[in-house]
């Protein structure tokens, strides 16, 4: 009896003794499918942008709550910094950022329907490269 490890080294046995014939490379992908792919490859770097500028805006509008909330503080304790008056000028100031802070979620919400369109774009695809 031959030891056991003397078979795995000499690999396995071709039939009729003959040699391994090499691979056949691969064929190329029709250029339906190709294209398919790149579709879904561009899709998918959209989505991700989509997702970054979400990101970015609602941050933005976070900011802007976040000097809102501390502008009506400030203005409701009566203790505003040095130079700046407690009349009108606040108010004026708490509504333009309410403007500006209403925008921004407008455009938040504008980016976060694209994204719910760019999902069903890439699951619509019925290629199966996703």
């Amino acid at each position: 009896m031959r030891p056991a490890d003397a078979d795995e080294r000499r690999g396995p046995e071709q039939p009729c003794g003959r040699p391994p014939s090499p691979p056949s490379p691969p064929s190329p992908p029709s250029p339906e499918r190709a294209a398919a792919r790149r579709d879904v490859a561009a899709l998918q770097r959209e989505h991700v942008r989509a997702h970054l500028r979400a990101r970015r805006k609602l941050l933005e509008v976070a900011s802007l709550l976040d000097e809102l909330q501390s502008e009506v503080d400030a203005s409701a304790e009566g203790v505003l910094g040095p130079g700046r008056r407690a009349g009108g000028e606040a108010e004026e100031r708490v509504l333009r950022l309410c403007e500006k802070a209403e925008r921004k979620a407008a455009e938040a919400a504008l980016m976060g329907r694209r994204i719910v369109e760019l999902h069903r774009q890439i699951d619509s695809c019925g290629c199966g490269c996703a």
